[in-house]
C-alpha cells in the first residue's frame, strides 16, 4: 500500500530533502552538505549570416564563472551530550590597576609654614613678662604676703581655740560639775520606794493550785499486721539443685503479624519498611534527655562480644573503650579466656576479625588488632586492643593514594571523593552536618589515606569526625555548634542531676582570652577573614590560621569561631555514672547541663571512657564547661 506524502512548501534549510521513519537499531553518523552555485544571466555572443536559399546558422558561446561553493557543513553523531553543571566563579583573578592616587601612609614632604607647630621646640624669647617659673623677687609692699608668718595682735576676743577663762554667769554651763539640790517633795525615780499600803491586790501574789479533769487519749495500741515487701531486703542462700536464670522482658516495637492489608495498587517498590513505634527515639536525635532525681538508679548492665563472620560467642572477663573529639574511631581493650584466642586472630586472607559488642544492648562494630597470650600455672588469659570500624579506613589496611579535583566542587563533595577508589565508592558514606562551601578546582590536591583526606577537609572548618556505632559512615560535626557566650540559646542534649553522678572531678584551666582571629587562605583562590567577637575591642588576636581550602566566606566563619571558643577560663568537669536505658552512652559533641548543687553548668563533651568490671559498668564524661562566657 503506498502512501503518498505532499509538502506544501519547500524545507527551509534547502535539499537535501531526507526523511527517516522509526528509530534505527544503531545510532548512524550523517554528515550533509549544502550551497548553490551563481550562474549569470543567460547571453549569446556570436553571428549570424542568412543565404539563399533560405538558411540560417547561429555560434557562439556562453561564458561561464570560475566553479565556486558556498555552503554550511552540519554534523549530528546522534549522541546526547546533557549539560551536567554550569559554575560560574565570581571571584575571578583582577588584573593590577594603577591609579593616581597617594597611599595614606607615604612619607609627608616637610613644609614651611607661617606659624610653629605645637610640639616644636621652644627658643627662648625675652620678654617684658618674667616667666612662670622662675624665682620671684622679694617685693616690698604694704600687703603683707599671704603665707609670710602674722604677727600677734592684741584684741579684746579671744582665740578660738585658747585656754578659756571661767566666767561666772548666772546660767550653769552645760558641762559644769553640778550642785546637790536639796530634795523636793517627789521622789526620785530610782531611789528606793517607800512600800504604800493599798487596799487593792499586786498582780503577781502566789497562785493558788487549780485541778482540772481531762482524759487521756494516747492509750495502748493493737498490733496490726500487714504485707509489704522492702526492695533491699536480706537474700536467702540458694538451695542446692540448678538455678534457672529467666531472661528479662522486652518491649517488643510491634506485635508479630502475617496479615497485610493494602487499600490502594502498588505504585512503586514492594519494599516493606518496618520501624518502631512503641519506643521513644534514640538519644542524639534533638530531643532533650531528662534524668530524674531517684532514690535509686536500677540498671541491668550486660557487655557481649560476637564475631561477626562466624557468629561465635566470646566471653568478656574485662571491657573498656573510649572516644574524644580529637579521635576519628573507638579505641577498645578486652580481657578474654585463652581458649578465645582463635577468634580475634586474622582470617586466612589477613583480614583483621570484626566483632559486635552489644554494651547494655546497643551495638557497636569493633576491629581487633593482633593480640597477646599471658598464660599461667591453671589459667590462660587473651589480652586483646582494637579501634572502630572507622580502622579499615587508615593505614595498615589501605595504601596511600592522591587526591585532587581539576573541576570545582563543595567541600561534602570533596570527602565523597575521599571514599573512592579509582572513581568507584569504596562502601563508606559522609554524613555532613556542618557548613558547606565551594572550592574551586585545582586548589585541593592531598596524598594519603581516605581518613587522613577527610580530616583534612574538616580541619579546615575547625569540625570534628565522629564514627557511626555500626554502619559504614562517618560523622562530620562542628567542633563548637556555637561560641560558648551563645550556649544560653541551644537546647542541651541531657540534663544530669548531682544525684545520678557517683564521682564528680572538677579541673579549672585558663587559656589565653583571644578576641580576634586571622584566617588566611594560601591559594590563589584563597579568601582572607578579619573575625572579631561582638562585643569587644578585638584588641587580643589569635595566632593566624592559614589553609589551602580558605576559599569561601562560610569556611573562614567556621574556623574562626571554631579559634575564638577555645578561650577564656574554663573548668573541665569529669562525672562518672552509670549506663542508663535513657542515656546510653553520651558521645561526644553532645550538650550537657549538670546541676552539681553549687552551680548549674552548661558544657560540651570532649570525652567518653567506658569502663567494665562485672558487674559494675560505669562511663566518664569530660565537660566542657567555661566560666566567663
Amino acid at each position: 500500500m503506498a502512501e503518498d506524502l505532499i509538502f506544501r512548501k519547500p524545507p527551509l534549510d534547502g535539499p537535501p530533502n531526507v526523511l527517516v521513519f522509526g528509530e534505527p537499531d544503531e545510532t548512524a553518523t550523517a554528515a550533509y552538505a549544502l550551497g548553490r552555485i551563481p550562474l549569470p544571466a543567460f547571453m549569446v555572443v556570436g553571428a549570424v549570416s542568412a543565404t539563399r536559399p533560405p538558411r540560417a546558422t547561429a555560434s557562439g558561446a556562453v561564458p561561464l564563472p570560475a566553479f565556486m561553493l558556498v555552503g554550511i557543513a552540519r554534523y549530528d553523531s546522534a549522541t546526547q551530550r546533557p549539560l551536567v553543571g554550569k559554575v560560574s566563579s565570581g571571584w575571578q583573578v583582577a588584573e593590577a590597576t594603577s591609579a593616581g592616587t597617594v597611599a595614606r601612609h607615604q612619607s609627608a614632604a616637610r613644609g614651611n609654614a607661617g606659624r610653629v607647630s605645637r610640639w616644636q621646640r621652644a627658643e627662648l624669647r625675652a620678654g617684658v613678662t618674667a616667666p612662670v617659673w622662675q624665682e620671684a623677687g622679694r617685693a616690698r609692699s604694704q600687703l603683707g604676703v599671704r603665707h609670710q608668718a602674722a604677727g600677734s595682735v592684741s584684741t579684746s576676743a579671744g582665740l578660738r581655740w585658747q585656754e578659756a577663762g571661767r566666767a561666772r554667769n548666772a546660767a550653769r554651763v552645760r558641762w559644769q560639775a553640778a550642785q546637790q539640790l536639796a530634795p523636793a517633795a517627789l521622789a526620785v525615780r530610782y531611789q528606793e520606794a517607800e512600800r504604800v499600803r493599798r487596799a487593792m491586790h499586786s498582780g503577781w501574789q502566789a497562785a493558788a493550785g487549780l485541778a482540772h479533769r481531762h482524759g487521756e487519749s494516747f492509750g495502748v495500741a493493737q498490733l496490726i499486721e500487714r504485707g509489704w515487701r522492702v526492695r533491699w531486703q536480706a537474700a536467702m542462700a540458694p538451695l542446692p539443685g540448678r538455678s534457672v536464670l529467666v531472661p528479662p522482658e522486652v518491649d517488643p516495637c510491634y506485635v508479630p503479624d502475617t496479615t497485610l492489608a493494602f487499600r490502594e495498587l502498588q505504585k512503586h517498590a514492594t519494599t516493606l519498611i518496618f520501624f518502631c513505634e512503641r519506643h521513644s527515639p534514640p538519644p542524639g536525635t534533638g530531643q532533650t534527655v531528662v534524668v530524674p532525681v531517684l532514690e535509686v538508679y536500677s540498671v541491668e548492665n550486660s557487655i557481649a562480644l560476637t564475631r561477626v563472620d562466624g557468629g561465635q560467642t566470646i566471653e568478656a572477663r574485662g571491657f573498656s573503650m573510649s572516644l574524644d573529639a580529637d579521635s576519628w574511631t573507638w579505641q577498645w581493650s578486652a580481657t578474654l579466656p585463652g581458649s578465645a584466642l582463635p577468634l580475634v586472630q586474622e582470617d586466612s586472607n589477613g583480614d583483621p576479625a570484626e566483632l559486635l559488642a552489644m554494651v547494655n544492648g546497643v551495638p557497636y562494630r569493633l576491629v581487633a588488632d593482633l593480640p597477646a597470650r599471658d598464660r599461667r600455672f591453671a589459667r590462660a588469659e587473651v589480652r586483646v586492643q582494637g579501634k572502630g570500624r572507622a580502622a579499615l579506613l587508615d593505614r595498615p589496611f589501605v595504601p596511600e593514594q592522591n587526591f585532587a579535583s581539576a573541576s570545582g566542587r563543595t567541600a561534602a563533595q570533596l570527602m565523597a571523593l575521599a571514599m573512592t577508589i579509582n572513581g568507584v565508592n569504596n562502601g563508606w558514606a559522609i554524613d555532613y552536618r556542618i557548613g558547606d562551601w565551594f572550592v574551586p578546582g585545582g586548589t585541593w590536591d592531598f596524598r594519603g589515606t581516605p581518613i587522613a583526606a577527610v580530616l583534612e577537609i574538616a580541619t579546615a572548618a575547625g569540625a570534628i569526625v565522629q564514627p557511626h556505632n555500626t554502619e559504614p559512615t562517618l560523622r562530620i560535626l562542628p567542633r563548637y555548634p556555637a561560641a560558648p557566650w551563645m550556649w544560653h540559646t541551644l537546647t542541651p542534649d541531657y540534663v544530669l542531676p548531682a544525684d545520678v553522678v557517683s564521682v564528680e572531678g572538677i579541673e579549672w584551666v585558663r587559656r589565653p582570652a583571644y578576641n580576634r582571629a586571622f584566617i588566611y587562605g594560601t591559594t590563589s583562590d584563597g579568601v582572607r577573614g578579619d573575625i572579631t567577637r561582638s562585643g569587644t575591642a578585638g584588641d587580643h588576636d589569635a595566632p593566624m590560621v592559614t589553609h589551602p581550602l580558605m576559599t569561601h566566606a562560610d569556611a573562614v566563619m567556621q574556623r574562626g569561631v571554631a579559634e575564638l571558643s577555645n578561650t577564656g577560663r574554663q573548668a573541665h568537669v569529669s562525672l562518672r555514672m552509670p549506663v542508663l536505658q535513657d542515656t546510653g552512652l553520651i558521645l561526644p559533641g553532645s550538650l550537657v547541663r549538670y546541676d552539681g548543687g553549687d552551680a548549674l553548668r552548661l558544657g560540651l563533651v570532649r570525652s567518653i571512657a567506658l569502663d567494665e568490671a562485672w558487674p559494675t559498668l560505669r562511663q566518664t564524661l569530660t565537660v566542657e564547661t567555661h566560666v566567663e562566657v
